[in-house]
C-alpha cells in the first residue's frame, strides 16, 4: 500500500502534506461556500423575477435544501466506487464545479429574460436549480473526502480546518462588503444588476479556487490514501443503515452540527437586512463591521482550534466553543435591548441616524468585543466539524475495514441537510406572520417590534440554542486523542494485513 506516496508516511500510521496542499485545498471548501452564498439570495430572486410570494419563495429554499439531502447518499454511494486507480476527490470535484458553474448560469443570469406571467421562470428556475444542488453535493463531498486522504496527523487536521475557516470567513465577510456596495448601487436588494454581478464574482472566484485545490490534493488522491486494503471494496446501501445505526461518534456529530448548521442557516440574507438595514439602520454597515469583527474572530478561533484542538482533542475544543456562544450572544441580545442599536458607528460609515462617524459609541464598543468573542466561538464549533468528520472516516474504517468516505459524509450531510432545511421556511414562516406574506422586509422598511424579536432571535438566539445542542452532544462523543490513537493503530495493521 506504500509504494506510491512514500515520502508522505511517517510511524505509528501517520501520513502528513506539506502545508502549501492543504492551503491550496481549502480551496474546494471556499469554492462551496462561494455557491451556498450565492444561494443565501436566492428569495430575493425568486420573490422579485420569478414572480414567488414570500412565503412560497422562503419554502422554495427549503424544498431544494430537502432535495439537496436525499441526493447525498446517492452520490456518497457512487463517489465511493470512485478512484480505485483514478483519484475520486479530483473525479468528485471536476464533476460538482462544471454542474454548478452551468446551471448557476442559467438560474441568475436566464431566468428573467423568459416571458413574465405564467410558470416559465418558475420550470425553468427549478430544472437548474435541482441539478445546481446534484453538483454542489458533489463538491461537498470532495471537501470530506479530501480530507480523509490528504493527512491523518491529529496536528494537521486543526490546521487544515483552520486554514479553510479563515478562507471562507474573510471571503464572506468581502462577499457581504461586495453585495452590500451592489444594494448601494443598484438602490436595492431585489435588483437584477445585483444577481448579475453576484454570479459573474462567484462563478469565476469558485473555478479559480477549484482548479487551485485539484492541484494540490493530487499526490495524495491515490489508493495508498484512499483504500485500506489491496483488493477492490464492496459498498452496499445497506452499509449506510449500519453505519447510521452503529456509529455512536457519528450520531452526535450530527446532533452537533445539524442543530448548529439550522441556527447559521437562519442568518439568511432577509434577516440580515432585519438586523443591519432596519433595526440597526444603515445595510451598509453589515459588510464593514463582519470584517472588523471576522478577522479578529478567527485570530481567537486559530487559537482555539490549533491550540485546544491540536493539544486536548477535537471535542474539547467543540465543548468550549459553544459555551462561548451560549455566553456571548446571550449578552448580546441583552445589549441590543438596553442600548439603542442606530448609534453602531464604524469609520467611513454613518449610524442609523445618518451621522458621520465622529467616535466609538458604547453601543459599538460593547458590541464589538462580544461580537469577537461570540464569532470566534462559534468558528471553533464549526472549524472543529471537518477534521471531526475525517476521525470519524478512521474510525469507521478501523472498525469495519472499508474506507467509505463518500458514504460517511454523506450520511453526515443528508441527516444535517434534513434538520437545517427548516430555516428558510421558518424565517419565512415568522415574517409572513407579522405582516410579510407578499414581499420580504427591504431596507427601507420601517423598525417594528416584531422585526426586533424575530430579528434578534434569528441572527443570535437560534445560536444559542444550537451550541447548548453541542454541549449535550460531545458528552457522548468518544473519540479523544487517546481514542484516535488506537484508531490510526488498527488501520495501520489492517494496512499491512491487506
Amino acid at each position: 500500500m506504500k509504494e506510491s506516496g512514500q515520502k508522505y508516511v511517517m510511524e505509528k500510521g501517520i501520513h502528513r502534506v506539506e502545508p502549501w496542499r492543504i492551503v491550496g485545498f481549502s480551496g474546494v471548501n471556499l469554492a462551496v461556500n462561494l455557491y451556498m452564498g450565492l444561494t443565501m439570495y436566492m428569495s430575493y430572486y425568486l420573490n422579485g423575477f420569478v414572480g414567488m410570494a414570500v412565503i412560497f419563495a422562503s419554502s422554495f429554499s427549503t424544498v431544494m435544501r430537502l432535495w439537496d439531502g436525499v441526493t447525498d447518499p446517492m452520490v456518497g454511494f457512487v463517489v465511493d466506487k470512485f478512484g480505485y486507480r483514478a483519484g475520486k476527490t479530483r473525479i468528485c470535484m471536476t464533476i460538482g464545479g462544471v454542474l454548478l458553474f452551468v446551471n448557476s448560469f442559467f438560474m441568475f443570469r436566464v431566468t428573467h429574460h423568459l416571458p413574465e406571467g405564467g410558470v416559465a421562470r418558475g420550470i425553468f428556475f427549478t430544472v437548474f436549480a435541482l441539478l445546481f444542488y446534484i453538483g454542489y453535493t458533489f463538491l461537498n463531498v470532495s471537501m470530506h473526502t479530501g480530507n480523509v486522504c490528504l493527512t491523518n496527523d491529529p496536528g494537521q487536521r486543526p490546521f487544515l480546518s483552520v486554514v479553510g475557516t479563515i478562507l471562507v470567513r474573510m471571503s464572506r465577510s468581502l462577499v457581504q462588503i461586495y453585495v452590500a456596495s451592489l444594494v448601494v448601487k443598484y438602490g436595492k436588494m431585489s435588483s437584477i444588476g445585483v444577481f448579475e454581478d453576484m454570479w459573474l464574482l462567484t462563478a469565476v472566484a469558485a473555478s479559480i479556487c477549484i482548479a487551485i485545490a485539484f492541484v494540490s490534493i493530487a499526490p495524495k488522491d491515490i489508493p495508498a490514501f484512499t483504500a485500506i486494503t489491496k483488493e477492490k471494496q464492496v459498498v452496499k446501501f445497506k452499509d449506510y443503515i449500519r453505519v447510521l445505526k452503529t456509529n455512536k461518534p457519528l450520531q452526535m456529530l450530527i446532533v452537533s452540527a445539524a442543530t448548529d448548521k439550522l441556527a447559521s442557516s437562519c442568518r439568511i440574507s432577509a434577516v440580515s437586512v432585519v438586523v443591519f438595514g432596519i433595526i440597526i439602520g444603515n445595510f451598509q454597515l453589515n459588510g464593514g463591521w463582519s470584517l472588523y469583527t471576522t478577522i479578529l474572530g478567527l485570530v481567537m478561533m486559530t487559537l482555539g482550534v490549533g491550540a485546544i484542538g491540536g493539544k486536548l482533542g477535537l471535542k474539547k475544543a467543540m465543548q468550549v466553543g459553544s459555551w462561548g456562544v451560549v455566553i456571548f450572544n446571550t449578552i448580546i441580545m441583552v445589549l441590543f435591548v438596553v442600548a439603542d442599536p442606530k448609534t453602531l458607528n464604524l469609520p467611513g460609515y454613518v449610524n442609523g441616524y445618518g451621522q458621520t462617524f465622529t467616535g466609538f459609541t458604547f453601543f459599538t464598543v460593547a458590541l464589538f468585543l462580544l461580537s469577537i468573542l461570540g464569532e470566534g466561538s462559534q468558528m471553533i464549533c464549526t472549524s472543529a466539524i471537518p477534521p471531526m468528520i475525517a476521525d470519524i472516516n478512521d474510525y469507521e474504517a478501523s472498525r469495519s475495514g472499508k474506507y467509505m468516505p463518500g458514504m460517511v459524509a454523506t450520511v453526515y450531510t443528508f441527516i444535517d441537510k434534513l434538520i437545517s432545511a427548516a430555516a428558510p421556511s421558518l424565517v419565512g414562516i415568522a415574517f409572513a406572520w407579522i405582516g410579510f406574506a407578499d414581499k420580504l422586509p427591504d431596507v427601507d422598511t420601517p423598525s417594528t417590534t416584531a422585526l426586533f424579536v424575530f430579528g434578534l432571535f434569528f441572527y443570535y438566539g437560534t445560536s444559542v440554542l444550537g451550541a447548548l445542542c453541542n454541549t449535550i452532544a460531545m458528552k457522548y462523543y468518544e473519540l479523544t486523542p487517546q481514542r484516535m490513537e488506537e484508531v490510526r493503530a488498527k488501520m495501520e495493521q489492517l494496512r499491512h494485513e491487506g
